[in-house]
């Protein structure tokens, strides 16, 4: 053992609290977490720590790594996440890694994968890839996260993804799901939302894909058929005109959305298992008898449309829990069901062209007015703008937090922010969502919702274990928009101290 190497090394490793100073050994170590400590070089004699495992250098200011990091044999989970790689460096390829993390990066250039065969997840997510084509060799990828890049088609590299399970290529340039599809013969869980995706090979229909998000797209037909393993079916905020229908399709599914998509009839489903089912903001102008035979139907979303009756026999569906209908002009019968019904109420509809997007520091002046309008509505804080610019500057500009904004064109017309915070109870990060407003006029239009669910994403993806915020406790209207979008209350009580 080079002891002069170890004793720098571990100094070097006290110093940013990753070690503690009984350590007398470096084959002693093997898992080294090295997150959040403003590194900007990794030291040559990293090399000295041959039983390393797993290696976490997430959120610091990497450019590169040691050569010498290839002597690091027994390394197979590596996390360089959040840090300032323009290019996946050379020396992954000498190493046996099983697991990547280089999310949030500057990354344009990931040609090195291409040595990189044993691994079996892979997280380029949040970077600046425009082709993914060093993906085309053979692996053993089984997760694989490339959402939040420019890629325009992945028809050149299913054939490599023949043993992936989950697959996430959300937020991208993406415009077709090409025939090449079929190679996915492993694939469970397919995230497309968010591309420009307006062509379906009918060869998706023929893989055992267990959860599929279309949402966000430009799909204007649809023919469902098949797909014999889908539970769970999203294609909310697509211009759909058609669905085609077949007996056979998703006999076992649970939940399906079209949320905002101008549907004119109520899809019957064949499966017997459905539990949600979503039509907010559509063109529906009733509901047929026949929803009585989704006997496990638990939560019914029909809010925004053009139905003026319902049913007598909704009333006998024992397992629902919720039903949002506001937005309907109901008649008198309609409305007695719903009063044996006492569901929880709620509204949304969809305004087609607002942009969901990080916000840019020019944005800075009009989310501080924005706040302001926030805090209009919040009675535990006052209106400063000068303070608001100020907090909003600092979040932009402090490292790891979350800045969205809707923009209609080019004026923002809503905002939401997330810090991130560190959990004793979960022991790991989580994500503190704020600020979350809508610019009065353009309320009831879903777009909070959107705000919402990107930020959902983006958490999902920086591996946070929970996302957490606080509401006014005189807000009814925002209790039911989170307890519908999954949230729970808790039984904590928020306090504060006046500095």
């Amino acid at each position: 053992m080079d002891i002069n190497g170890w004793s720098e090394l571990k100094k070097w490793l006290i110093k940013h609290k990753a070690l503690g100073e009984n350590i007398d050994n470096p084959l002693y170590i093997t898992r080294l977490n090295l997150s959040s400590k403003e590194i900007k070089e990794l030291p040559g004699s990293i090399e000295l720590l041959e039983n390393l495992v797993t290696l976490d250098l997430s959120d610091n200011f990497l450019e590169a790594l040691p050569e010498s990091i290839k002597n690091l044999k027994k390394l197979i989970n590596l996390n360089i996440s959040k840090n300032n790689f323009k290019v996946l460096p050379e020396v992954l390829g000498e190493l046996n890694l099983k697991s990547l993390n280089a999310s949030g990066n500057l990354i344009e250039n990931v040609d090195v994968l291409q040595k990189c065969q044993s691994l079996r997840v892979l997280n380029l997510s949040l970077n600046r890839i425009n082709e993914i084509n060093s993906l085309a060799f053979d692996n053993n990828l089984r997760v694989v996260n490339i959402s939040n890049n420019f890629i325009k088609e992945i028809s050149s590299i299913c054939k490599s993804l023949c043993n992936v399970e989950r697959l996430d290529i959300s937020s991208n340039l993406i415009k077709e799901i090409p025939d090449e599809v079929s190679y996915l013969v492993s694939l469970n869980v397919l995230n497309a939302q968010d591309n420009q995706i307006n062509k379906i090979s009918k060869n998706l229909y023929k893989l055992p894909v267990e959860e599929l998000d279309l949402s966000g797209n430009q799909i204007s037909e649809l023919k469902l058929k098949e797909m014999e393993d889908l539970e769970y079916l999203i294609i909310d905020n697509n211009p759909v005109q058609k669905i085609y229908l077949r007996d056979d399709f998703a006999p076992y599914l649970e939940s399906f959305s079209a949320d905002g998509c101008g549907l004119k009839e109520f899809l019957m489903f064949k499966s017997g298992e459905i539990k949600n089912l979503c039509y907010s903001s559509n063109e529906l102008t009733e509901l047929p008898e026949e929803i009585i035979n989704y006997s496990k139907l638990e939560e019914l979303y029909i809010d925004d449309n053009n139905i003026k009756d319902l049913p007598e026999n909704l009333a006998n569906l024992n397992n629902l829990k919720i039903l949002y209908v506001e937005g309907n002009p109901l008649n008198a019968h309609a409305l007695k069901v719903i009063d044996i019904l006492h569901p929880k109420i709620c509204d949304i509809k969809t305004k087609k062209g607002i942009v969901i997007e990080e916000a840019k520091e020019t944005d800075l002046p009009e989310m501080a007015h924005l706040i302001g309008e926030l805090f209009s509505i919040e009675k535990d804080f006052e209106i400063d703008f000068t303070k608001q610019l100020t907090g909003i500057t600092k979040l932009y500009k402090q490292k790891g937090n979350v800045l969205l904004v809707a923009r209609d064109n080019d004026k923002v017309v809503g905002m939401v922010t997330m810090q991130r915070l560190i959990s004793s109870a979960e022991g790991d990060y989580i994500g503190h969502v704020e600020d979350l407003i809508v610019k009065e006029n353009y309320r009831n239009m879903g777009i909070g919702s959107r705000l919402l669910n990107k930020i959902r994403s983006i958490s999902q993806q920086l591996g946070y274990k929970r996302i957490q915020l606080a509401a006014d406790i005189d807000n009814e209207n925002a209790h039911m928009f989170y307890t519908r979008r999954g949230f729970y209350q808790t039984y904590l009580k928020v306090f504060h101290y006046k500095a």
